[in-house]
């Protein structure tokens, strides 16, 4: 299974739906808060692609790097991770959309929690189930 990326404010939403005592939510915050003001602020990912040719397949492929770690694939699964891309950043501006109308035209509160249970339900309803990216188009 591929690792997930997640949010601070969705780990902390998940923890409210899970049960989680507001003792664990608030020391979970506290420990993400002291870790990430100790993280360095590069937040920008040096990304490569190149296509290849393997010489011993006999086959095009396609080759990415991000920052220092590469991994190389055949055509197909850079179409799927191509889409995957775009489809991901495709619902990500429709989340920053919706929060903003729910904002604007309903003046929601500023609570990130309230945000990351919003957003929750929005993927449940736009892809069928809470994760991050969908894993088909």
């Amino acid at each position: 299974m591929a690792e997930q990326l997640l949010r601070g404010d969705e780990v902390i939403a998940m923890l409210k739906a899970s049960g989680a005592p507001n003792r664990v939510i608030e020391a979970f915050r506290k420990q993400a808060h002291f870790v990430f003001s100790k993280k360095p602020e590069d937040r920008v990912d040096n990304v490569a692609v190149a296509s290849i040719y393997g010489a011993t397949s006999r086959r095009g492929g396609v080759e990415l790097t991000v920052d220092d770690r590469r991994t190389q694939m055949d055509t197909k699964k850079a179409r799927e991770i191509g889409l995957m891309l775009i489809t991901a950043a495709e619902a990500a501006e429709s989340d920053e959309v919706f929060i903003r109308f729910l904002e604007n035209r309903f003046k929601i509160p500023d609570d990130i929690e309230l945000r990351g249970h919003i957003l929750l339900d929005l993927r449940e309803i736009r892809q069928g189930s809470r994760d991050i990216v969908p894993n088909k188009p």
